[in-house]
């Protein structure tokens, strides 16, 4: 997992928590409206109760009060004034009952309409006894005996005191729910509080634990690199942006050992280079006396041979014809001689260029030979290091060429490169497949017109698609260690972009190889004619 996807992870578990606390929050809220509600309802129909109570024990006070006062003294009764006051106060019991009921819970509705019925009953019976009191005392004190006394003791003795204790239950409920409610949303609220900042830590602990592990995994790697140990490696699992730079690292640090070892072989193929430039030096000196007398050969030959053919009366016809072969066949010899003493010094002469590694002045020059003269320079440097080694050169060289002014050292390397690899990748193919395979490695140069072209082709087993994109790259090379350096191609290359020319390769995997160069004319024809105007 990306760091950057852990980083959006955390910050949705932070984000999943904060919308928890506030569903908590919210729930909380709700719980404790609900139960405060509920206590709220409850004390107040406890005090209307308690109003209830207080009120219908004045009016029976006051109803007993009368009844007491009828008997002992005769009255004309309540005037219009009284007999309302009395009925606002049982319409204002009538009220508190409603208001009753109103709050009344489910399961109290029962016993409050109860109530309310059987006030209604004892609120007429206390309407007839206050209208005929004074009047009809006999239809006032038959009514209040015989139904207002029974009514009110079942009113105000039976069931309001049952209401008032169910109401003082249900608001000791209430009380004890709402301190329940309260211990448990701050209870709740607390246990949430605690369980996101330990999740939160918790994941900033984790996060914070791999980064920094990763950054000091990279740290000590980077600083024993620094300190020369080319062999670091750095171990980081994962699919993060660390481990993919921990693999980008460790790509770096085999390219640096690649590249060191690179440069040793350099400095071994540098002091190799000096030694054959000495060794090419001691050989060309004995060669040129070679050559040389080859040449003085030739000629003190040809003296001896017309010294020889004025004497030719004084020889035996026989004899004669026997010097005449024998003059022919040192003629033959001592031209042999001075054509591969001359082979010989062109090779070392080409060993000389090379070991200085130095770029060559542009001169006029055979494209044809040095072509010729690389790719068989290389077959036989590939001859001198197996003896087993061997290929087929063939050569298809465009007769039309003139010659052209390059720098003949450059590109000799150039041809010599890459029929090094043509050999090589012939030769492997040849082991791999034994006696049912011929290798060949074939030259060919072409004047396109406007250009020419050289290709050289071999056919082994070819240069995959993958490998065709980085052949050109410096230090990039296929062979086993110690076989090559990673440097002819990318010289190559170098070199050729230097003639203002373009080099590519096309292949067919397991079948073959062809590098093909191509040398725009316009540019080696001006070359062409400084050169000449110099000179």
């Amino acid at each position: 997992m990306t760091i950057r996807r852990r980083l959006a992870l955390s910050l949705l578990v932070v984000l999943l928590l904060f919308a928890a606390n506030l569903v908590i929050y919210f729930w909380g809220n709700q719980r404790r409206e609900s139960s405060v509600e509920a206590l709220r309802r409850a004390v107040a129909r406890q005090a209307l109760i308690s109003s209830l109570n207080q009120n219908l024990n004045d009016i029976q006070k006051q109803v007993t009060l009368l009844s007491q006062v009828a008997a002992e003294t005769p009255s004309t009764g309540a005037n219009p004034s009284e007999v309302s006051g009395f009925n606002d106060q049982l319409e204002n019991l009538e009220r508190d009952i409603a208001n009753l009921r109103n709050l009344a819970e489910p399961d109290s509705r029962a016993n409050i309409a109860a109530f309310a019925e059987a006030y209604e009953t004892l609120d007429a019976s206390w309407r007839v006894f206050y209208g005929n009191f004074g009047r009809n005392q006999t239809k006032a004190i038959t009514e209040l005996v015989i139904r207002a006394e029974p009514l009110a003791q079942n009113v105000i003795r039976e069931r309001l005191p049952q209401l008032q204790k169910d109401e003082s239950a249900r608001v000791d409920t209430a009380t004890e729910n709402f301190y329940r409610v309260a211990r448990l949303i701050d209870r709740t609220a607390v246990l949430i509080f605690v369980m996101s900042a330990v999740v939160a830590i918790g994941v900033a602990v984790v996060l914070s634990r791999q980064l920094t592990h990763g950054l000091n995994r990279l740290k000590e790697g980077a600083a024993s690199i620094g300190s020369g140990n080319l062999d670091q490696r750095i171990d980081i699992q994962g699919g993060d942006e660390l481990s993919d730079l921990a693999k980008s690292f460790n790509e770096m640090t085999g390219q640096l050992r690649n590249a060191q070892e690179q440069l040793v072989v350099q400095q071994k193929l540098a002091s190799l280079g000096s030694l054959t430039a000495g060794i090419a030096h001691e050989i060309k000196n004995p060669l040129n006396f070679v050559t040389n007398f080859a040449e003085v050969s030739v000629g003190l030959l040809e003296e001896l041979q017309d010294s020889i053919k004025d004497q030719t009366a004084r020889l035996d016809s026989r004899e004669f014809e026997n010097i005449e072969g024998l003059f022919a066949d040192l003629q033959q010899n001592v031209a042999k001689i001075r054509e591969h003493g001359k082979r010989a010094d062109g090779i070392v002469r080409n060993m000389l260029m090379h070991s200085r590694g130095q770029s060559g002045g542009r001169q006029m020059t055979n494209l044809n030979s040095l072509v010729s003269e690389h790719v068989k320079l290389a077959y036989h440097g590939m001859r001198a290091q197996n003896p087993n080694f061997n290929v087929a050169i063939q050569e298809d060289l465009d007769s039309s060429l003139e010659p052209v002014s390059i720098a003949a050292q450059d590109l000799g390397r150039v041809f010599l490169n890459i029929a090094n690899n043509a050999c090589y990748a012939a030769y492997q193919k040849k082991k791999r497949l034994q006696d049912g395979f011929c290798p060949v490695v074939a030259a060919k140069t072409r004047d396109l017109g406007s250009s020419l072209e050289i290709r050289i082709r071999d056919n082994g087993d070819g240069v995959p698609e993958p490998i065709k994109r980085r052949i050109f790259e410096p230090f990039f090379t296929t062979k086993p260690a110690g076989s090559g350096t990673g440097l002819g191609l990318s010289m190559s290359h170098e070199i050729v972009q230097q003639h203002k020319g373009a080099i590519r390769v096309e292949s067919e995997p397991g079948e073959y190889a062809e590098f093909i160069i191509t040398l725009p004319k316009n540019e080696i024809s001006t070359r062409s004619i400084q050169c000449l105007s110099k000179s």
